[in-house]
């Protein structure tokens, strides 16, 4: 049965209203063939998070209607393997703070996460410029390096799949020693690798149809090579580290302005909306972020170094090369299903950028 997970934004509830609501959905659960598994609360942010087995998303919301009227904000489908990568459970944490009636298990348990997010080089690319047995030897032991710091800081990693290992933590403070260990090992074997971080935070339903998809969409473009190889924290993650007592260290660490954070914010939703379409350029960039072109030029320079036409080239290739990674399509219908008009144009680009065609490329892709 599908998996939904739904937000309820600051309707004033405390840990027992949370607890209430949820023992009313489980007593008519049945009635709608649905399985209330268990929810997030998070009181300092007045968000509440209900994990939902229902046979589409209208039943999941009807299960709200139906035993106390507070209706989701939101819903999303999920796939509990993430929900319990990202979350660390399905169901009700063992421990309750405190039972009511009896029977009634109240807790607050946040689902607010900081997620160091760090990637490395597409291992396609170290195979071209290295040969397959270093490509792979570098790869396998960076990571397992990672992986071991990770763990010693407490650190989830959510997924450590492909060429990005992104791990969850329940405050900044662990996650940014964490990445400090990790600079110093990039400073010492990240020669071939080009080992970038983000340190950013958010909630797993934040008006993206993927758990925690907003907040990962702008981590992995603060992680692309525009951005500059030092560690780059956001406003969010850098005001908790404040108000923890923790100063960040400058000589290698970027954090953002909060108008740099609201910047990145938009400018990834819209360049997700439209980078397929080949229409869509600079000047319709700036008309969807409600700014000038000379704004825009200006607060793209400012956030990353890189000129409005460049970061929607940039990220369009970034798409590109995950298409290129399946090898189920000619380059020219790649090219196109990326906003590039001339395929030529765009192996243009994809070599400028990557230092391979993206025929050579698809070689690559097709020999590992």
């Amino acid at each position: 049965m599908p998996l939904f997970m739904d937000l309820h934004i600051g309707q004033d509830l405390t840990a027992e209203d949370v607890a209430r609501a949820h023992q009313m959905d489980l007593e008519v659960q049945d009635q709608l063939q649905c399985h209330c598994l268990t929810y997030w609360f998070d009181e300092a942010r007045s968000n509440a998070y209900c994990l939902i087995e229902a046979p589409n998303k209208e039943t999941a919301v009807e299960v709200h209607n139906r035993s106390h009227k507070q209706m989701p904000d939101e819903i999303i489908e999920v796939d509990k393997r993430v929900v319990k990568a990202f979350l660390g459970r399905i169901l009700d944490p063992v421990v309750a703070d405190f039972v009511i009636d009896q029977k009634i298990k109240v807790f607050s348990d946040s689902a607010f996460r900081v997620i160091l997010s760090i990637t490395i080089s597409q291992k396609k690319l170290l195979i071209h410029q290295q040969g397959e047995r270093k490509a792979e030897n570098l790869t396998s032991t960076i990571k397992g390096l990672i992986l071991e710091v990770i763990t010693k800081h407490k650190g989830v990693a959510a997924d450590s799949s492909s060429n990005e290992i992104i791990t969850t933590f329940e405050s900044a403070q662990p996650a940014y020693e964490c990445s400090r260990e990790i600079m110093a090992l990039k400073a010492s074997r990240d020669k071939d690798l080009n080992l970038r971080m983000v340190i950013h935070a958010g909630n797993p339903v934040d008006q993206d149809p993927d758990i925690f998809g907003a907040t990962l969409k702008q981590s992995r473009f603060l992680c692309s090579e525009h951005m500059g190889s030092q560690l780059n924290v956001t406003y969010t993650v850098a005001d908790l580290l404040q108000k923890s007592g923790v100063s960040l260290d400058r000589t290698d660490t970027r954090s953002l302005a909060k108008s740099e954070e609201e910047l990145l914010k938009k400018l990834v939703k819209v360049l997700h909306a439209n980078w397929q379409n080949a229409e869509f350029d600079v000047s319709a960039l700036g008309k969807e972020l409600l700014i000038s072109k000379s704004q825009l030029f200006r607060k793209c320079v400012s956030l990353t170094g890189e000129s409005p036409n460049i970061i929607l080239r940039n990220f369009r290739l970034g798409q590109a090369i995950q298409k290129l990674n399946l090898a189920n399509r000619s380059v020219s219908q790649i090219a196109f299903s990326c906003g590039f008009n001339n395929p030529s144009y765009f192996t243009k680009c994809f070599h400028s950028r990557f230092g391979l065609k993206p025929s050579e490329y698809m070689a690559v892709s097709t020999a590992v």
